[in-house]
């Protein structure tokens, strides 16, 4: 015997015996997935029954959207356009009349988010600017009668957010309703491919291996990888419905403009800058012209999926917690639900759930020596917006034919004075119908009327969630211990392996023998 075949004797039967181990774990894992299995149907039927009982509520809401909707689709008695001032100019007129200042005006829908810069708004005088009231952080409206009228608006970068200022009489949000789906590794399902989440944007760009995409979560909180797959929240920026993530870096971006992010100072905070394996058919903003965002789902690479029963013993069973509104399909799952009509919006958010009331290590110290504090990211079932309107819509002068998103006018001082009298921008629309929007109304009131009433409702959701920590406790738990036996013995086989190929294939076996 040598001290080669001595060391490599000892090993023998490793492979029969981590093979043994990980049937025995497998035995293990489909006896208790067995034994669960009245739990998650009983949590499953409450889920569904809660899931079933808030839809129709939100039905009424979409409903009393449409016929909104309808008063300016079909009626054509309302109108969500009207006239933005974008431009001030300011000249010597002639024959010494002093500073002649010209308004320009652009046709703008209704909308959540405004752009903030407008064109030619740089170079107008003080005087001219305190005449209209006009500011960064304003949208000012021409009247019917040649009036301005100033809405202030908060800004988010280069935005400006039309929710909750008085725009939202012509533009009104409405949240729905929702049952936030809290979930941790150890609980999801043992095939369960997620992987990371986020809110993502990117440009059409000309190649794709240069073409990078920003997650706009803390790159610590977010594990992304090559060979993963990315599908969109929303259809239609893509030509299939998922992409292969093909590259890996990082950048810093200022959260604080994301109310979505959970982080409230500027300090610029690294976030994953990705490749994909094509190019997008449309810019990815965010958020979207429509108020709403595109969330990224990042899934196991399915080269990997023959092995996803294994964990390792670094993986933590707590960590990331990822928080969703919870779909059809995923009830009986999670650990926790929890109702929810913030109207904040939707998606995933991932985080640390240890680290709630700590200090933020990305955060700024203000004037007082305080940094902000970590809490859990936001999360709401979203909102819809009701399309109210104007009683007159924008037309052209001259001419007087209706005009579109993006018209523009211009006018002097001397000519703007005159507009409702001489001039006409606006035309006076006819009234409306309002007998199927008034029933949609009533139905939404009742509903959720009917919704804040029941006091079954909450019963239903404590009794799902003392399920599911039973669930978790007495077979999830003893679930993940098994995968982590299984990542174990797999790790020690290959290693066993590597020793061997490195003692068999080496020069000096002489050497160690001798």
């Amino acid at each position: 015997m040598s001290n080669t075949s001595d060391m490599l004797g000892v090993f023998v039967g490793i492979n029969s015996e981590t093979t043994h181990i990980v049937d025995e774990c497998k035995a293990k894992i489909s006896v208790l997935d067995q034994a669960k299995g009245a739990y998650v149907k009983a949590t499953t039927n409450i889920d569904q029954n809660l899931h079933d009982q808030i839809t129709p509520v939100n039905d009424t809401i979409y409903a009393t959207r449409d016929a909104y909707d309808e008063r300016i689709d079909v009626q054509e008695c309302k109108s969500d356009l009207f006239w933005r001032l974008t431009g001030i100019t300011s000249s010597l007129g002639g024959g010494g009349a002093g500073t002649q200042n010209t308004y320009t005006f652009t046709c703008t829908k209704l909308s959540t988010v405004y752009d903030k810069s407008a064109s030619g708004i740089s170079s107008f005088s003080a005087g001219a600017g305190a005449t209209v009231g006009f500011s960064t952080n304003r949208i000012v409206r021409l009247q019917n009668d040649g009036s301005f009228y100033s809405y202030r608006l908060e800004e988010e970068g280069d935005k400006l957010i039309g929710i909750g200022s008085s725009l939202d009489t012509f533009y009104q949000p409405d949240n729905l309703h929702g049952l936030k789906l809290y979930n941790e590794p150890y609980a999801r399902d043992q095939l369960d491919t997620f992987r990371a989440s986020g809110i993502g944007t990117i440009s059409v760009g000309s190649a794709a291996t240069t073409n990078r995409m920003t997650i706009l979560s803390p790159s610590n909180e977010t594990k992304i990888k090559v060979g993963q797959l990315m599908t969109p929240s929303k259809s239609g920026f893509f030509a299939t419905q998922f992409v292969t993530v093909t590259g890996v870096g990082t950048t810093a971006v200022d959260l604080s403009s994301y109310p979505f992010s959970g982080i409230t100072t500027s300090k610029l905070v690294v976030v994953p800058y990705i490749t994909v394996d094509a190019l997008p058919i449309s810019k990815i903003d965010a958020p979207l012209s429509d108020g709403t965002f595109v969330n990224m789902t990042f899934t196991q690479d399915p080269d990997t999926l023959s092995d996803s029963l294994a964990v390792g013993m670094e993986d933590n069973p707590y960590v990331d917690q990822s928080i969703e509104i919870m779909s059809y399909n995923q009830a009986g799952t999670g650990v926790r639900i929890e109702y929810n009509n913030s109207g904040i919006s939707s998606g995933t958010r991932t985080w640390n759930k240890f680290l709630d009331g700590l200090t933020d290590p990305n955060g700024d110290i203000d004037d007082d020596g305080n940094t902000s504090i970590i809490s859990e990211p936001p999360l709401g079932a979203d909102k819809v917006y009701y399309r109210i309107g104007f009683d007159e819509k924008p037309i052209l002068y001259p001419g007087g034919s209706d005009a579109s998103e993006g018209d523009s006018l211009s006018f002097t001082e001397t000519t703007r004075i005159i507009v409702g009298s001489g001039i006409n921008v606006y035309s006076t629309l006819s009234a409306c119908d309002d007998t199927e929007l008034n029933e949609a109304i009533s139905a939404r009131n009742t509903a959720e009327t009917n919704l804040a009433n029941d006091s079954d409702f909450p019963k239903k959701i404590s009794l799902s969630n003392s399920i599911k920590e039973k669930v978790n406790d007495e077979f999830n738990l003893r679930t993940w211990a098994y995968r982590m036996q299984i990542g174990k013995a797999n790790d020690r086989k290959a290693g066993i392996d590597t020793f061997r190929s490195v003692i068999e294939e080496s020069d000096f076996q002489d050497l160690m023998n001798g």
